[in-house]
């Protein structure tokens, strides 16, 4: 099994900070705990205003913290073009596998077969796309759900 490619320090803590930063993430308590090319991990611990009718995590908690996950890897991937360019999430199918009990954690991670094809998409078109798969896993270590982020980047238009 190949060893997953890392980032240097300042892209992974930019990478975490752009995703800490937005509200929502912070509201929840989501958190990008580590980076690499095409890879994330995170977390999102168990509080009770984000747990549903049976006592559980909130499916929106889970699903919050796929995306998070999710768009750290596909940021990751294309680290060294968030500067010129514009990550967009276009859909996030999810299935829910089970209840979620505890702290939770994700694991979001791309075919490295598919990275050489989009860097060379992103090169000659200003745009690319990227499939995502995540796993969230509760505080019991189980699969609680599983999900498929399709990610989008395309450059900026030039300033004039």
């Amino acid at each position: 099994m190949t060893q997953p490619a890392s980032l240097p320090a300042p892209a992974v803590q930019a990478i975490q900070a752009a995703l800490h930063a937005i509200p929502m993430n912070a509201t929840v308590g989501v958190r990008i705990t580590d980076v690499g090319v095409g890879w994330a991990t995170g977390e999102c611990a168990d509080t009770p205003p984000f747990r549903n009718h049976l006592g559980t995590i909130h499916a929106g908690a889970q699903f919050l913290l796929a995306e998070a996950v999710s768009g750290a890897a596909f940021a990751g991937a294309f680290a060294r073009a968030l500067g010129e360019a514009v990550p967009l999430i276009e859909k996030l199918e999810t299935h829910y596998v089970g209840r979620a009990v505890g702290d939770l954690r994700a694991h979001a991670e791309i075919d490295p077969a598919t990275l050489g094809a989009a860097y060379a998409e992103y090169k000659a078109e200003g745009r690319a796309r990227l499939i995502v798969l995540v796993t969230v896993r509760d505080g019991e270590a189980k699969d609680v759900m599983q999900g498929v982020a399709h990610w989008y980047l395309r450059r900026r238009p030039a300033a004039v």
